[in-house]
């Protein structure tokens, strides 16, 4: 993507402590910090944990079951900040209807804290009410992604918190993998993980979807069937942790079947829409001779909506993949054999590929200011009725001035 360095480096800071700030919210309010030798006040035992309390959260851990931890994953999943706040005001005023053997809402756990529950409910109404119109979603939308990580990051810091194995599988307290040996907590807070972008994954995928509806009321209704269904099914892990487990792993495996599909084209608009966010707030971006560009449909090794990377060189241009954990695929496109042309559209931009592979490359509108400029440094040809736009438009220009 098209990002000056500073805001990106802005961007890329603002995600780090709002991530950190989460595991703090979760893990300060039971640190080991002691009070003062000879202070007796009301207010240095308010802040102070002692050793015994971290014992009864690691005994609440220990007593902690699988159910307990895998079944709030999926409301958690639709609605990361709302799901904890819902997890917190559980623990704090569910005592009669909550399950009694429920150790993650007992009286012992981290969530039954009052700091959590109105930090997190503060953070759902911030996320949540820029969900409600098409103007303002853009900018939830693109913030979405760090709403998941921060939930699966205080999840993760609540397991570290309470630690402890679960009570039907402690004798596989390490597990041996081909790659190393793992603590049963370390592969429950990765199966967390997983089953939270998942899930998250294919929402937003049909929240954007929901965005370019030509509804106006629709957004607003889907945000409030969101955390509805949210609240049922942490109603539902209230009641049973067993229950909630089921749906969760039925969820998740419904989500994981779509996943690669929906993986893609989350990306894509995840992009389009993060450029149009900066492209509002920062200045216009002066064009290179590379962008990350997704064809519209199978372009040679790539499938649709691949995030790729096209580079322009002296000899033509390549077309990059970045993978996780594995090579790069790429492909060149002999000058002498492709050519390419420029065309400016409405929410995206395009460049149609002509050659022995034909296609169309989708990219961001961050770059529209510079159009001549993008399309000499790709060494494409502008599309003449944009071209003409751009010319009456400098003319008008020069005129007013």
């Amino acid at each position: 993507m098209f990002r000056p360095s500073s805001l990106g480096s802005l961007a890329a800071s603002f995600k780090r402590q709002l991530l950190v700030c989460c595991l703090l919210i979760t893990v300060v309010p039971y640190s080991t910090s002691a009070a003062p030798q000879g202070s007796n006040t009301e207010a240095n035992k308010a802040n102070s944990i002692s050793a015994a309390d971290i014992a009864q959260y690691q005994q609440v851990g220990q007593s902690m079951g699988i159910a307990e931890w895998l079944g709030p994953l999926a409301p958690v999943a639709l609605s990361p900040f709302f799901g904890i706040t819902c997890l917190s005001g559980m623990a704090l005023y569910g005592k009669g209807w909550v399950s009694a053997d429920n150790a993650f809402l007992g009286e012992g756990s981290p969530l039954n804290n009052p700091t959590i529950f109105w930090v997190f409910l503060i953070l759902t109404i911030m996320t949540s009410l820029p969900r409600l119109t098409k103007v303002s979603k853009p900018f939830a939308q693109a913030i979405d992604q760090i709403e998941a990580w921060a939930g699966i990051i205080t999840l993760v810091g609540l397991k570290m918190l309470m630690g402890g194995q679960a009570p039907e599988m402690a004798e596989m307290a390490t597990i041996q993998m081909g790659i190393g040996s793992y603590t049963l907590d370390a592969l429950l807070a990765i199966a967390a993980a997983i089953n939270v972008f998942v899930i998250n994954t294919v929402k937003f995928f049909f929240e954007v979807l929901i965005w370019i509806t030509p509804i106006p009321t629709v957004d607003a209704i889907f945000e409030f069937a969101n955390k509805s269904i949210c609240a049922v099914l942490m109603a539902i892990y209230g009641y049973s942790p067993t229950i909630a487990t089921g749906i969760n792993l039925v969820m998740f495996v419904a989500a994981a079947f779509v996943f690669r599909w929906v993986y893609r084209r989350e990306v894509f608009f995840r992009t389009m829409l993060m450029d149009a966010v900066w492209a509002f707030f920062a200045p216009p971006k002066i064009p290179e001779k590379q962008l990350v560009a997704f064809p519209s449909e199978t372009f040679g090794p790539f499938s649709a909506r691949t995030r790729c990377r096209l580079l322009h060189s002296e000899s033509g241009w390549t077309l990059t993949q970045s993978r996780l954990l594995r090579s790069e695929v790429m492909i060149e496109l002999p000058a002498g054999e492709y050519s390419m042309e420029l065309d400016a559209g409405y929410f995206t931009n395009c460049l149609k590929v002509s050659g022995p592979i034909n296609g169309t490359l989708t990219f961001s509108r961050w770059c529209n200011n510079h159009l001549p400029a993008l399309a000499e440094n790709l060494n494409a040809k502008l599309n003449e009725q944009d071209a003409a736009a751009l010319a009456d438009r400098s003319g008008l220009k020069a005129e007013m001035a």
